[in-house]
């Protein structure tokens, strides 16, 4: 079955870690993917959002989770 954009995502994603979330976010969106979730802070202090990418797939971007 083809990837859509308009479907529910597939049930996998691809995930990148960056210390510049917010900028890398952005650069995503201006580049052709489209909003799925906002970045948002997470319980545990990691920041994540998901895109989805011009085939339809979910792409995570995030924070590393830093250990205490």
């Amino acid at each position: 079955m083809p990837a859509s954009t308009t479907e529910k995502p597939f049930g996998i994603e691809l995930a990148f870690v960056t210390e510049t979330i917010e900028s890398d976010f952005k650069r995503a969106l201006e580049n052709g993917a489209t909003l799925f979730e906002p970045l948002t802070k997470k319980p545990w202090g990691q920041q994540a959002g998901y895109v989805r990418d011009n085939n339809g797939f979910l792409i995570e971007i995030c924070t590393p989770i830093k250990s205490e």
